[in-house]
């Protein structure tokens, strides 16, 4: 039998005890493929010193396994309203690990990066599904803290792939590393499948719950926010590492294990922004959304100031590095309850149409801010350059507001 996402019984007074167990689900199977997916800038010093690639080929790597997530979103929300979130996320993350391990013996750029756009087409079973799965779940008095905890799967792989990842490379070779991490997530996709609850859910409300209209303006505002700053976080989580490497000349593996600091932030900012829209702002998503746009941008202005420095010491990198992760790692949680709890029960195909467009700045994201680095002379007009993003991104999120009569 499908989950929630298959049919939308009516509202219960007391959520099922069984949503702990699929929040701890899709909360694994989110930091199985994000493993692999952030796996990829913890090894970047060291596929391309092994392969010989440019700052713009290192981002082709870096951004194309969201080539394949691009190309997969809307068919996997699709298929998460035809067979559920259980299956959805299993097959997602068995598909992600299985052809990581693939591309792992693969020799060249280009095939490995063919097979990094295949396994990309299983990670949007963790956005989709997964939000599908919150919604559904919980009622709006948790939704934000369990959508926050389901987020942090993000930046606890993260956090693991930078904590284990260049050990691995170091010690048996970045390929290696590679496949380790693919077998992870397979893993993570058979404890899925054997763990999560096949019984309904709750209704999933929202201004389009009783077959009204779609709030078609806020959703697309709310998609180009989330748009905006994708964009920022994967450069900075991508090139930090090769920016401590490049600018401040620090050994790879160390510059690597920055990227520990910048995930604890991200796990500590999706958790605390979302507890707080749930308990301050009652449920509003956009007020601390905003919040965490305006920190981003100085954070960035502070980053772009840090590239005149003559060197970097690892106090002043570990505060910046978690900084970043509270505010450009912190937003996720916010805009996909925005999106979701706009969407309603048409929350998968919304879902993913929605993250189609934020992956596609995703994947260009990293070729694209390294040639801004090239052409600009350096990282710091780079990162200087993000702020108009960030600016963006919040002329779009004050726009993503219901007016007060119409939230759910």
């Amino acid at each position: 039998m499908a989950g929630p996402s298959r049919d939308l019984p009516l509202a219960t007074p007391e959520p099922p005890a069984a949503r702990w167990t699929v929040l701890w689900v899709a909360t694994l199977q989110q930091a199985g493929v994000t493993f692999v997916r952030f796996g990829l800038p913890a090894l970047a010093p060291f596929f391309r010193s092994d392969l010989g690639l440019s700052l713009s080929q290192t981002g082709i790597v870096l951004g194309i396994f969201d080539l394949g997530a691009v190309l997969a979103f809307y068919l996997t929300g699709l298929l998460t309203r035809r067979f559920g979130e259980r299956r959805v996320l299993a097959a997602g993350a068995l598909l992600t690990g299985a052809v990581t391990v693939v591309a792992a013996s693969t020799r060249g750029l280009w095939p490995l990066a063919l097979l990094l756009a295949v396994a990309g087409t299983g990670f949007p079973s963790s956005h989709v599904a997964g939000t599908q799965a919150m919604v559904g779940w919980f009622p709006l008095r948790e939704r934000g803290l369990a959508m926050g905890v389901r987020q942090s799967g993000l930046p606890v792989g993260g956090f693991v792939a930078a904590a284990v990842l260049p050990w691995l490379a170091n010690a048996l070779g970045w390929r290696a590393a590679l496949a380790i991490a693919g077998g992870a997530c397979v893993s993570c996709g058979l404890v899925t499948y054997l763990a999560m609850p096949r019984s309904d859910g709750l209704d999933l409300p929202g201004p389009a719950a009783d077959g009204g209209p779609l709030p078609r303006r806020q959703l697309v505002m709310a998609t180009v926010t989330g748009s905006c700053l994708i964009f920022c976080q994967l450069a900075f989580t991508g090139y930090l590492p090769l920016y401590m490497v490049d600018e401040f000349g620090w050994e790879r593996g160390e510059a690597a294990r920055l990227l520990l600091v910048v995930h604890t932030g991200g796990v500590a900012g999706r958790l605390g922004w979302g507890w707080l829209s749930d308990r301050t702002f009652r449920g509003q998503r956009v007020p601390p959304l905003l919040l965490v746009i305006v920190g981003g941008a100085l954070f960035l202005t502070a980053l772009a100031f840090l590239d005149s420095a003559a060197s970097v010491g690892w106090p002043v990198a570990a505060g910046m590095a978690l900084a970043g992760g509270l505010t450009l790692l912190g937003w996720n949680a916010l805009v996909s309850a925005q999106l979701a709890e706009l969407a309603g029960p048409k929350t998968a195909q919304v879902m993913g149409l929605s993250l189609t467009s934020l992956f596609a700045c995703s994947m260009v994201a990293p070729p694209l801010f390294g040639q801004a680095a090239e052409s600009l002379g350096g990282y710091g007009p780079a990162w200087a350059a993000m702020i108009a993003l960030q600016a963006l991104a919040f002329v779009a999120a004050y726009q993503a507001r219901l007016p007060a009569q119409a939230r759910p």
